[in-house]
This record gives structure tokens, C-alpha cells and sequence, in this order.
């Protein structure tokens, strides 16, 4: 299979495509922009936006390479899914040639290491039909079925088995990884090794949107790690298509969801709030603009105090030139800082001028503070950027008052 190499906002190069093979690619890529290419009548140029990450689609492997080092989109990725996680292992990971191997590469060593004196075992309710007792009787199920009570007997037994989420969630995992085929061999190696220790375990293939989230315990406290990147994997962005010409399959992210899932976390992290105290895009708060309630806002950042909205703010993957916002941001900030009735809301980039910026707007009393992360710097600096963010927000939602009067 032919490889195309992107680059996460770049044009690519002339491509020629099939119709059918265009349209797999756009199915595949659906935020991507693909256009004819100028004094062609079959040749394309593709801008895959903000994905990053490999996928197969239009019989291609589509490699798409990211703005930030490796390493930094890892250390993103990582903090995202767990703030005490990402020091443990990013650092080792940082010369991996793409994203994708740097998933999969600790991954697979954290799963070698998980099983190795063999897979987790929990224990399993049953329902079966057997001639004897086992376990006990469902005597419904038995009379429904057979009338009476004689062979066979309707039973529910429990059953020490490695056929457990956790190890069905590894399995899973590792089996999209080796459908890929773009790792190195001794990645595969490993993957391969920890396929035979589940061979008893069923294959389910999972829907990105609803992942189980086992919980931890001291049983399979063991499986924290690689149960942490199986479920990366298996809740990415990645669209998986079902059909006999159109398919696509890979392990895809989308940089915009990657920075604000980012921000989200560190910020709570940093104020040392709860996911209720400060959940994602207002989750559990119906919020609207309008009294009929028929226009829906979700901010990306919102802390809720004994039901009241004390901050809200929104996180934009994208690059402010002058440090001051785009007049679009900004009046989306203002709609959610109007709806909230809060007096200061915060807009965060991903690049631009450092610093930040507040501009007042007296007629609405309100301030819209615009404040830039610096990606390229190390984590340690990034997480130091949200901490100073962390304590312009607690300022001023200590220091509020009523909101700014009206002129």
C-alpha cells in the first residue's frame, strides 16, 4: 500500500485520485479540506486541518506528521489522560520516528510487563444450560423454557477467568495497533507476545464513543498504564467505515480536541477542582443565550460553585498574531460571559504572542482576558504558563465584585 505524507496545516503536493478514492479520503478525514489541484483534471491537494497520526483510506497510508515535536503532542496526549502519568514515561519515548510509535512503543511495554507472569483473572456471572447444579438455579429461566425442574438445568455460576474488560480492552487495543502495520518490528514483536498470553480472551471490537473505564484497585493496579493507552487508542478520532470499497482504519488524532482536553485538565489540576466543579463544555448545566432556550452554549472551561457559574472561558487551537484575539473568539467569549452572568471570561491560544491581553467592554460589563500557551516550550514551562493562568483566575474570582456598570 502507498504512503501519502501530510503535515498537520499544510497543503500537500498534487495527488492524483480517483473520484472514489477522493471520496474515501474526505469520509476518512471529514474536517480535511481536499481540492482539485489547478490545470488538473484528476490531481488533488489535501489539507488534513488539525489531524494528526496515521489511517488508511483510498488505498493509501496516510502519515500525517504534526506541527509540535513528538514528543510534545505525547506529553499532551498523556497529561490529558492522566496529570501524574506523563512524567513516567514521555521522556523515554522522545526519538520515536512517529506519533503513532510513540503510543504504541510504551504501550506494548507496559502491557509485556502487565502479563508477564500471565493475564489478570477476575471473576465472571455465567448463565448456561448444563445437566447437572452448578452455582445456582434460575428458576424462572428453567420453567419458562422446560416446564419443569430435570436436565438440562438453567444455572448462573461464577467463573475465575483472564476473560475480563481489562484484558478484553488490551486485546483490543493491540489488535488495532497490528492492523496498522506501520510500527517498527520489535514493537510488533511485543504486541504479538501479549496476543498469545490472551488467547483466551474474547475479541470485542469496541465503540470509540462509549469505552469502558475499568476501575482501579488494588487487584489490577498493575494494568493502570497500559489500560490508560488502551483506551487512548481505542477512543480516538479515528473513523473507522464498514463496507466492501470503503474503509479506513488508523490511529488518528484531531489537535484542536488533544489542546483543549489539555488545557482542561491542567487548569483543573492547577485549581484544584473537581470534574463537577469544573467540567467540560459545561457538562450537567444547561446553558443558553436566549431566554427560550433554544440557543445552546457549551464553553469549553467553566468552574460551578453550589450551582452558580463563577469562570467560564474558551480554549482555541489555533494562532492569534497580535496577542489580542480574533474578533470572532472574543464574541463568542462575550456570549458565554452574557449567559453565565460572570464578569471576566478567558481565551486561550495555542500560539501567538506571549502574555496576555484583557479588553473591557463597559457596555455589557464585562472583561475578556486573552492569554497564550507557548506549546514549543518543555512541559515543565507549559504547566508553569497554566499555573500563572490558574492564578489570574482564582484572582479574580476572589476579587469579584459586581459587574462593570454600563456607560
Amino acid at each position: 500500500m502507498p504512503t501519502l505524507h501530510l503535515a498537520e496545516h499544510q497543503d500537500s503536493e498534487p495527488i492524483e485520485l480517483a473520484l472514489a478514492q477522493r471520496d474515501q479520503i474526505a469520509d476518512a478525514l471529514p474536517r480535511a479540506v481536499i481540492q482539485p489541484a489547478q490545470g488538473s483534471d484528476n490531481a488533488y491537494v489535501i489539507s488534513p486541518k488539525n489531524y494528526v497520526g496515521v489511517i488508511k483510506a483510498g488505498g493509501y497510508t496516510i502519515e500525517i506528521a504534526p506541527k509540535l515535536d513528538i514528543s510534545r503532542v505525547l506529553f499532551l496526549i498523556a497529561y490529558a489522560l492522566n496529570p501524574r502519568y506523563w512524567q513516567d514515561h514521555v521522556v523515554e519515548f522522545e526519538d520515536a520516528p512517529t506519533l503513532h510509535e510513540a503510543i504504541a512503543r510504551p504501550f506494548a511495554d507496559f502491557t509485556e510487563r502487565a502479563t508477564r507472569r500471565g493475564p489478570l483473572h477476575g471473576y465472571q456471572s455465567i448463565d448456561d444450560s448444563l445437566p447437572g447444579v452448578r452455582g445456582r438455579i434460575r428458576f424462572a429461566d428453567q420453567l419458562r423454557r422446560h416446564q419443569r425442574i430435570t436436565s438440562p438445568i438453567e444455572v448462573t455460576y461464577d467463573e475465575f477467568t483472564p476473560d475480563i474488560e481489562e484484558n478484553r480492552l488490551l486485546l483490543g487495543a493491540i489488535g488495532k495497533l497490528l492492523h496498522l502495520r506501520f510500527l517498527t518490528e520489535s514493537t510488533k514483536q511485543l504486541l504479538r507476545r501479549a496476543t498469545h498470553r490472551l488467547a483466551d480472551v474474547e475479541h470485542v471490537r469496541y465503540d470509540r464513543r462509549r469505552i469502558p473505564n475499568p476501575q482501579i484497585t488494588r487487584l489490577n493496579q498493575h494494568y493502570e498504564r497500559p489500560l490508560a493507552l488502551a483506551r487512548l487508542i481505542l477512543g480516538d478520532e479515528t473513523i473507522e467505515l464498514s463496507g466492501q470499497a470503503v474503509t479506513s482504519t488508523g490511529l488518528l488524532f484531531d489537535m484542536a480536541n488533544v489542546f483543549e482536553s489539555f488545557v482542561h485538565v491542567a487548569l483543573k489540576e492547577a485549581l484544584g477542582l473537581s470534574n463537577r466543579e469544573f467540567p467540560k463544555n459545561a457538562r450537567g448545566h444547561g446553558l443558553y443565550l436566549d431566554d427560550s432556550e433554544r440557543i445552546r452554549l457549551r464553553p469549553d472551561l467553566s468552574w460551578w460553585d453550589r450551582g452558580n457559574c463563577v469562570m467560564v472561558g474558551d480554549v482555541k487551537y489555533k494562532k492569534t498574531v497580535d496577542g489580542e484575539g480574533k474578533e470572532p473568539d472574543l464574541y463568542q467569549l462575550l456570549a458565554y460571559t452574557t449567559a453565565t452572568r460572570v464578569r471576566t471570561g478567558f481565551l486561550v491560544y495555542a500560539a501567538g504572542e506571549s502574555g496576555s491581553v484583557t479588553h473591557s467592554v463597559p457596555l455589557a460589563g464585562k472583561n475578556l482576558a486573552v492569554t497564550t500557551l507557548t506549546l514549543s516550550n518543555d512541559p515543565e514551562a507549559i504547566l508553569a504558563e497554566i499555573g500563572a493562568l490558574a492564578d489570574q483566575i482564582t484572582d479574580t474570582h476572589y476579587q469579584a465584585g459586581p459587574a462593570l456598570s454600563a456607560t
